[in-house]
């Protein structure tokens, strides 16, 4: 097997991002799993897998849905939300998005996934956080001539376009709008949260 799949297509990837996009934080992440879990990691990135992108999608109060008339007014929401998901694996509530697909750009990776996994439309903007994954097996840590699997993997602000949530039981355990994030986010949602002001103008940070 040859070393070093997809490292020159992440890095090319990548590049574009930046030139693009201008200043994005680029995190720089090792994955270390069994051979077993490894080979699979690679053989679908000989079949083409190269990554993800997810979206932290904002409602704002004007475009949520309209009241029931059984809901009293005051009921209305007063500020902006985010579009959260919990995965099957329950790990703590995460941003909606998934792998790419074919030659599709990173930011439409993330407007299909956001529809496919919560029926929810949305509008992808800038990214916040672009994530550099070297996957390698557990015998190979620390040697430089071993094998490893590049990924690449984005995470973009976006805005809500339409929809409302329906999400795919087989793949998720729920999704919700939230004002203020939950807690148990994991780390890319974490990191948003962190500047997240939802009484804020559509889109700002502190």
């Amino acid at each position: 097997m040859a070393p070093d799949i997809n490292e020159r297509e992440v890095e090319r990837r990548l590049d574009r991002l930046l030139a693009e996009h201008g200043d994005v934080p680029v995190e720089e992440q090792t994955w270390v799993g069994s051979d077993e879990e490894f080979e699979g990691f690679a053989d679908s990135a000989r079949d083409g897998y190269l990554g993800g992108a997810y979206a932290w999608v904002v409602r704002e109060p004007a475009d949520a849905p309209p009241l029931t008339e059984t809901m009293p007014a005051e009921a209305n929401p007063d500020a902006r939300r985010a579009l959260m998901i919990r995965n099957r694996a329950d790990e703590g509530w995460s941003l909606p998005g998934g792998g790419r697909e074919d030659d599709e750009t990173f930011a439409a990776a993330a407007r299909r996934e956001v529809r496919e996994e919560t029926g929810v439309d949305c509008s992808v903007g800038e990214p916040f956080l672009l994530r550099r994954v070297t996957a390698v097996p557990d015998e190979g840590v620390g040697d430089a001539s071993a094998d490893a699997v590049h990924l690449l993997y984005a995470f973009f602000d976006a805005t809500y376009e339409g929809g409302s949530i329906a999400i795919q039981p087989g793949e998720l355990h729920g999704a919700a709008w939230f004002a203020d994030p939950p807690e148990r986010l994991l780390p890319a949602a974490e990191r948003r949260a962190e500047t997240w002001t939802p009484d804020a103008g559509a889109g700002s940070r502190e």
